[in-house]
């Protein structure tokens, strides 16, 4: 299994104002600690940054996203990171067959994007505890229509696949 992590949308615009609140730091936590997994590993981590309303600089990544030079940045301009970007090619380039997704928004960017994923022939999951929602009602959605991988699961997987 080749494996990469989509971190999608943890961007000022979308998520700023929830910063301060416990399911912003505990998101951004497992967020950070994927990410970490998936690089120490040689896993290919993407930041697909939303700039369809703007590229200021409130259209930057959160301050608590801890994103490393290596990371392979996608731009994009509708809510699927897939569509009429380069993310598709990218992931074939790297062999990749499975994507973990997690960040911002459950009901809208992250689902749209796993839909794309399908679409495309890859097999999904999404991050549990890694995912916000606009919506009250959004990560249940999403935990009830939609398979979540947990950390732990992860770090076994990586782990043996080595």
């Amino acid at each position: 299994m080749n494996i990469a992590l989509l971190v999608i949308d943890i961007q000022e615009a979308f998520i700023g104002e929830q910063r301060g609140t416990k399911v912003f730091e505990d998101t951004m936590m497992f967020i950070n600690a994927t990410a970490t997994l998936f690089r120490q590993s040689s896993k290919p981590v993407l930041n697909i940054r939303d700039l369809e309303e703007g590229n200021s600089s409130e259209f930057d990544n959160v301050k608590e996203w801890q994103k490393h030079e290596q990371d392979i940045e996608i731009k994009k301009y509708h809510s699927n990171s897939f569509w009429q970007t380069d993310l598709d090619s990218k992931l074939k380039d790297l062999n990749v067959d499975f994507l973990v997704l997690c960040g911002n928004a459950a009901e809208y960017c992250v689902l749209a994007t796993y839909n794309g994923a399908l679409e495309r022939g890859f097999k999904s999951a999404i991050l549990q505890h890694g995912v916000f929602a606009n919506h009250p009602n959004g990560l249940e959605f999403i935990q009830l229509n939609r398979p979540l991988i947990s950390y732990g699961a992860l770090s076994y997987f990586i782990k043996e696949s080595k």
